[in-house]
């Protein structure tokens, strides 16, 4: 449990200097907005400041002591460690208690999927009528009330306050989405899950990793025992079977060879294998396989076949944003999160399987991978009709963003299949009105969001509102 602790004993226990008085504290955090009374307030080196720069709000919200990398002449008690993100989680167990939690964690890691899966988590241990939490991209779930999130996986001192919330709250079990940044930069330190899920890996993120196998390690990183008891791999590809040959805990794959402990089959979700699971789960492949690999971490946390197979009975399972249908009216409009060339080409073949054609509205992010737009055009060139539009710029030209995605697709569309339209709003009423009514619009890209990001300005903007409006129009 949350307890109040002297920085006295933080300074001793991680050989700190300590400058003022020896207060006591009662919280953690890493941005100064979220001080409270009693908190500590760890300020880091960012990319573009320095968390000392905002000092003064700490206080001004209740922090009572700073740790820093620099000896600093404050109002408030004051710690120096020369990296003090790399000691935030052991510092934030201290103060919460994660580690000494008999909480059964649940975390899943992937490029693609995860979210998902996160979500399944938390809708069947719900639908089992247990008390559960949930972090993941979409939002983060604290005792039955939905709060929003921002980074895909919080800051190491976030993610302690919100178990520990989480706990206070009743709940004995939490679904965590983990990203690769997450690994890198010790936001999950000192957690320690009870089973991990491996969903995929494709290509993303090719700017914070130098090549795949970067990324693969980061992400492997998580089925280690410092963070995990066992883990689970869907391996559907050489990625996944490097990290089933090469888990350092228990480990259990989902697969077709016989090495593997599980397979499934998506017709009436069928899990065989170690236990056999058969579900009704008509969302089609992409989702479902998404469903299998939580199904198997429940499995292999304890709980039993037939009552996973009940309470996926009585759960309309969903998550917000992810292949996401807005509305009944013809034709008719998915919006999905699809950010990746593999992503997007999963997401096209999925919902062209289902329809006569398919128009699909693509958009890429500014300041990140540039080289995956090239293979995210070619994914989208799969679609009758091609419109390519803007979705988040960030700093860049959404210009030449465009002629990224255009040019690649034009190597395998006609010109008439392509259109350009930078304005996303304009781009999906142009992709419905060009659509037959028993066809199907797919907008990748914006997902759950609910803002687009254009020159360090989050700006409003909910894809799923504007594209129900569109097509009931």
């Amino acid at each position: 449990m949350k307890s109040k602790l002297a920085v006295s004993i933080l300074a001793q226990k991680f050989n700190l200097s300590r400058n003022g008085a020896d207060v006591e504290i009662s919280s953690v955090a890493m941005a100064s907005q979220l001080c409270k009374p009693g908190s500590l307030f760890i300020a880091t080196k960012g990319l573009k400041t320095h968390g000392l720069d905002f000092l003064d709000q700490a206080i001004a919200n209740g922090a009572v002591a700073v740790l820093s990398d620099r000896e600093i002449d404050a109002s408030i008690p004051s710690l120096v460690h020369p990296d003090p993100r790399s000691i935030a989680g052991a510092v934030s167990n201290l103060v919460y208690g994660t580690l000494s939690s008999d909480m059964t964690l649940f975390g899943v890691t992937g490029t693609n999927g995860k979210t998902s899966t996160t979500n399944y988590l938390y809708q069947i241990l719900s639908s089992m009528g247990l008390r559960a939490g949930m972090s993941a991209s979409t939002n983060r779930i604290v005792g039955g009330v939905e709060l929003p999130a921002t980074l895909t996986s919080p800051e190491v001192t976030e993610l302690h306050d919100l178990l520990s919330q989480m706990r206070e709250a009743g709940a004995e079990h939490a679904a965590i989405e983990v990203s690769a940044q997450a690994m890198i930069r010790n936001r999950i330190d000192a957690v320690k899950f009870t089973v991990v899920g491996f969903s995929n890996l494709s290509r993303d993120h090719l700017d914070d990793f130098s090549d795949m196998e970067s990324y693969l390690r980061a992400k492997a990183e998580l089925f280690t025992s410092e963070y995990a008891q066992q883990g689970v791999v869907l391996v559907e590809d050489e990625w996944g079977r490097k990290l089933y040959e090469s888990c350092s805990i228990p480990v259990v794959g989902i697969g077709e060879g016989l090495q593997y402990q599980y397979r499934y089959q998506n017709q009436e979700l069928s899990i065989t294998g170690k236990h056999e699971l058969n579900v009704h789960f008509p969302q089609g492949a992409l989702m479902a396989k998404n469903l299998a690999l939580a199904l198997v971490m429940l499995l292999e946390a304890g709980f039993a076949p037939d009552q996973l197979a009940a309470a996926v009975s009585s759960t309309d399972l969903h998550v917000p944003g992810r292949l996401e249908l807005v509305s009944d009216r013809r034709p008719h409009v998915y919006v999905d999160y699809a950010h990746t060339p593999a992503g997007v080409a999963s997401a096209v073949a999925e919902i062209r399987e289902r329809y006569p054609k398919l128009t699909l509205v693509l958009g890429a992010s500014g300041n990140r991978d540039q080289g995956k737009r090239a293979e995210m055009g070619l994914a989208g060139a799969d679609a009758d009709l091609l419109i390519i539009t803007d979705q988040h710029p960030r700093d860049e030209d959404p210009a030449s963003i465009r002629h990224a995605l255009l040019t690649a697709a034009a190597t395998r569309l006609a010109a008439g299949r392509i259109l350009e339209i930078p304005d996303p709003a304009q781009a999906i009423k142009r992709a419905i009105s060009e659509t037959d009514a028993d066809s199907a619009v797919l907008w990748c890209g914006p997902g759950h969001l609910t803002y687009r990001e254009i020159r360090g300005e989050k700006v409003p903007f909910d894809a799923r509102a504007i594209a129900r409006e569109a097509v009931q129009s």
